[in-house]
């Protein structure tokens, strides 16, 4: 029976909640286990760096936790894990590239030692294209959270619960648009509405970041400064969590160099489209939604980061 029968068999019998050991690498000395639960299934390997493993793709998994076996004691382990029910056969060869310990365990000791690089270079071959989530969208949000709390303001952060504005203070809307181009200053605007706060005055920060290999901003350098001020990051993790950034993911890590954290006042003066903008307030029959494009080069705005007004 090859390695991708026996994890299929394994799922057949396991016991919910429970992992089983597949039996032809136990005996190697290279143990794995299958594992069931209610809602997915999938396999884990032994797992003992100090690191927090937690990443996601498409209907997979990979994460670090402890694993409970049948009449043993409970195993710190590496789970990748799917919950859709009918790919169990090409999940499985997915499964078997992760149990499989190579030629005297080498392969098994460079996943041991890196699983993330291990996911990373299956989630490229798996995908036509890298597809994680715009990182420095919400890095840029919490780059202004946090200098707004440097400013002594009294921010909330909304964005990832759907509200129509990034953060919320006493007097005022913040949206936060940010980019990774460094020679334009265009931000695109999602809806007739978004420009258009009601009960209180709306500013649009704009952020220009550039990707960077260890130096500079990242959403958990910024979550460990909320934390020494004393923050509940509880609340944050769990907001991070909704838009995709659970604790232990890699994403949280990449880090970005912040170049510039422009404050613009839009008020009559900044071009926008508004339900002002057409006859009677209401647009024409057939449109219901409209996204544009607003070139801000032309605009003098005040630099979050200097505290003065220029034009950059």
């Amino acid at each position: 029976m090859t390695m991708n029968e026996l994890i299929r068999n394994n799922w057949k019998t396991d016991i919910v909640g429970y992992a089983q050991d597949i039996p032809i690498l136990k005996e190697s000395g290279y143990p794995a286990w299958t594992i069931k639960y209610e809602d997915s299934y999938g396999v884990a390997i032994p797992y003992s760096g100090p690191e927090i493993i937690n990443e996601t793709f498409a209907n997979a998994k990979l994460y670090s936790t402890s694993i409970p076996i049948r009449g043993q004691t409970p195993v710190s382990a590496i789970v990748l894990q799917t919950g859709a029910p009918d790919i169990a056969v090409p999940f499985a060869t997915l499964c078997e590239a992760l149990v499989d310990p190579g030629h005297n365990g080498e392969r098994r000791q460079e996943i041991e030692s890196s699983p993330v690089a291990w996911w990373k270079e299956w989630k490229e071959l798996l995908g036509n294209r890298n597809i994680d989530e715009r990182i420095y969208d919400i890095l840029g949000e919490l780059c202004v959270l946090r200098r707004l709390f440097e400013l002594g303001e009294e921010p909330e952060w909304n964005g990832p619960t759907g509200a129509s504005y990034d953060i919320e203070l006493v007097d005022r809307f913040v949206e936060v648009k940010s980019s990774t181009v460094r020679d334009k200053r265009e931000v695109t605007i999602s809806s007739q509405f978004q420009l258009d706060p009601p009960g209180k005055s709306l500013n649009l920060v704009f952020c220009q970041f550039e990707p960077t290999v260890q130096t500079g901003e990242s959403i958990d350098s910024i979550v460990d400064w909320f934390g020494a001020i004393g923050y509940n990051i509880s609340v944050l993790n769990e907001k991070l969590a909704s838009k995709g950034f659970e604790i232990g993911m890699s994403s949280r890590k990449r880090t970005f160099l912040l170049h510039s954290m422009l404050k613009y006042t839009v008020d009559d003066s900044f071009p926008r489209i508004t339900p002002a903008s057409f006859v009677g307030g209401t647009m024409p029959a057939g449109i219901t939604k409209i996204s544009y494009t607003v070139d801000l080069s032309g605009m003098v705005p005040e630099s979050m980061l200097q505290g003065v007004t220029d034009e950059i």
